[in-house]
């Protein structure tokens, strides 16, 4: 069972490689580019930021999901490279996918599927 509160402990069971070495990142207010959505998650969608970095951003971080939007709060698409086996807290889920806080210091995206309840 994947947890999907924030605070819950998390046991990575399945080792994940971040796919974007320089993602996209942005802060409250600053304005983003927004493409076209995942089709595999319809609720991220392909940004380019102030920075012309560009990655998926949820739609909870944007103002809107067309054209030119503000972000709505601080977010980075920093992605995590982990072993199986690390553990942490979840900060938050969405759409399938966990922002995590890891035991040791790291913070970034796993695939939701990748991680289980620590016991």
């Amino acid at each position: 069972m994947t947890p999907n509160t924030a605070g819950s402990r998390v046991l990575v069971r399945a080792a994940y490689v971040a796919q974007y070495p320089d993602p996209v990142a942005f802060r409250a207010g600053e304005t983003v580019e927004v493409g076209d959505p995942d089709t595999e998650f319809p609720e991220w969608f392909w940004c380019r930021g102030p920075d012309a970095r560009e990655g998926w951003v949820h739609s909870s971080f944007l103002s809107r999901t067309t054209g030119r939007a503000t972000g709505a709060r601080d977010y980075s698409a920093k992605e995590l490279t982990v072993e199986a086996g690390a553990t942490g807290r979840v900060v938050h889920v969405l759409g399938e996918w966990a922002y995590l806080e890891l035991d040791d210091g790291r913070c970034g995206w796993l695939p939701a599927s990748a991680i289980d309840a620590a016991v």
